[in-house]
């Protein structure tokens, strides 16, 4: 069987976004029992870093607008503004899943780390003309990590997400 190089997955890191939240809320189960709702806000100091784009999050520009599900996954669905380091603006929605993984590492895919927890995510932008213009037509992929703030001297409640453009 011939390669066939259009069906073949490449990757490679474009940048890392760190999110720094500013508050959290969490509904009880909504009429029906089904889910849990929550909301995070956007902080300051949130930042945007690699080799092809690098600025800021927007502070206060945003929210995660997490669904809690009765079977423990998180539907992950967040909107925010980046402004990258020459001013431009990017609408950036992300939509995703967080998980733990399940106690046979073996049936998890190739590359998920085990006793690690499972957070990917599938962003979508909107970039204006110029240099960041190929945000609007690239997938990306991101893996995602949370780091709450657990002791008074720990650095603020964030998460850490690194993102791939699929070529």
């Amino acid at each position: 069987m011939d390669d066939d190089a259009a069906l073949s997955l490449r990757y490679t890191h474009v940048f890392d976004i760190r999110i720094n939240f500013d508050r959290r809320w969490t509904t009880d189960p909504l009429p029906g029992g089904t889910t849990r709702y929550g909301y995070t806000s956007v902080g300051e100091g949130s930042t945007i870093s690699g080799p092809r784009l690098n600025g800021v999050v927007v502070d206060y520009s945003g929210a995660d607008w997490p669904a809690i599900r009765p079977d423990g996954v998180v539907e992950l669905e967040a909107h925010y503004m980046l402004q990258a380091d020459d001013g431009a603006l990017i609408y950036i929605r992300n939509s995703g899943y967080v998980h733990r993984l399940p106690p046979e590492p073996w049936k998890v895919e190739a590359g998920a780390l085990a006793g690690a927890g499972y957070f990917r995510c599938t962003p979508y932008f909107r970039a204006p003309a110029g240099p960041h213009e190929w945000l609007n037509h690239t997938v990306l992929i991101g893996v995602g990590k949370r780091m709450p703030k657990v002791a008074p001297d720990d650095p603020p409640d964030h998460s850490l997400f690194r993102y791939y453009a699929i070529l």
